[in-house]
């Protein structure tokens, strides 16, 4: 029996159950100004990491997870960059590439603010429906939640060492 038919779902439809969301933020030693060139400049090589395969300027393959055997191959989808009361906006949304249906689809805002002078936030706060209805949203608040929030904080910090690299190497030349 494939995994499809004990789940229920032909990974086709849309996720049931209430959404989770999720919301973490890193600080970065940076002008903000150069962080919001890094990102309107070059649309999703500021990434790093989590760019791994360009598939077109707004989509990537990548890994995420908090690391090791606990990550997991997605599809990221990027908005238009924009900016707004002194921030700079990047939507954004990831699917796993196999086996959709036993991981959530997470919709996200990426957020660049200045906090003070060379210092910049950066937040992610989105929201995800656990898949496999109410057995995955009984797992998802045992355990799988707090997975999520350490793919968050590692995709944070990914993003943050990317931008702090780009930034230091552009300053030096």
């Amino acid at each position: 029996m494939a995994i499809e038919e004990i789940a229920g779902s032909s990974g086709d439809e849309e996720f049931e159950g209430s959404a989770t969301f999720v919301l973490d933020f890193i600080h970065l030693k940076a002008a903000f100004e150069d962080v919001a060139a890094q990102i309107e400049e070059d649309h999703g090589s500021w990434l790093g990491f989590a760019a791994e395969q360009a598939i077109s300027d707004q989509t990537f393959l990548s890994r995420v997870g908090p690391g090791g055997m606990l990550s997991k191959r997605v599809k990221i989808e990027l908005g238009q960059v924009r900016r707004a009361l002194g921030c700079v906006l990047v939507s954004m949304a990831w699917t796993a590439t196999s086996t959709p249906f036993l991981f959530p689809h997470l919709e996200a805002d990426l957020e660049f603010s200045e906090v003070e002078p060379g210092n910049v936030r950066i937040e992610m706060r989105g929201s995800y429906r656990a898949p496999l209805g109410t057995l995955g949203e009984r797992i998802d608040r045992l355990i799988m939640h707090r997975m999520a929030e350490s793919t968050v904080r590692a995709f944070l910090v990914g993003v943050s060492d990317e931008l702090q690299r780009r930034i230091g190497r552009s300053a030096g030349a």
